[in-house]
């Protein structure tokens, strides 16, 4: 028997182990994004209120008033994120355009198929 070859099992191991487990994540993250979309599962506010109310053992009138709590903090923050959106978009696209400069023709196209892709990605998680 080789001397590499339990080095090789060791390895061998290693990697189907970081494959399974990023496999599962995948998956994982899939189907809890696709539920979410779908309203099958639960958003963040009910997975927050949720663990609050486990972890703190809250009774019906706290656990309602941590739900309006969470809930208007959430909207809070999305009316937040839509304001100062322009802005943000306003950085990464002058970003973008510095990265694109220092590009050959070719790298260039590439890049231009990433940003498209990233602006469909945006629009599907708007809706």
């Amino acid at each position: 028997m080789k001397k590499s070859s339990p080095v090789f099992g060791v390895v061998l191991v290693f990697l189907l182990g970081i494959l399974c487990g990023s496999l599962a994540t995948h998956f994982l993250y899939r189907y809890r994004m696709d539920s979410i979309i779908s309203g099958r599962g639960e958003t963040r506010e009910e997975i927050l209120v949720n663990r609050l109310e486990r972890n703190l053992k809250l009774d019906a009138r706290q656990e309602e008033e941590a739900r309006t709590i969470v809930h208007e903090t959430h909207e809070a923050i999305k009316a937040l994120r839509r304001q100062i959106r322009p802005q943000t978009e306003a950085v990464i696209e002058k970003a973008q355009a510095r990265i694109n400069s220092i590009l050959t023709p070719e790298q260039q196209e590439i890049y231009a198929q990433m940003i498209a892709k990233r602006k469909e990605n945006l629009q599907k998680r708007k809706f």
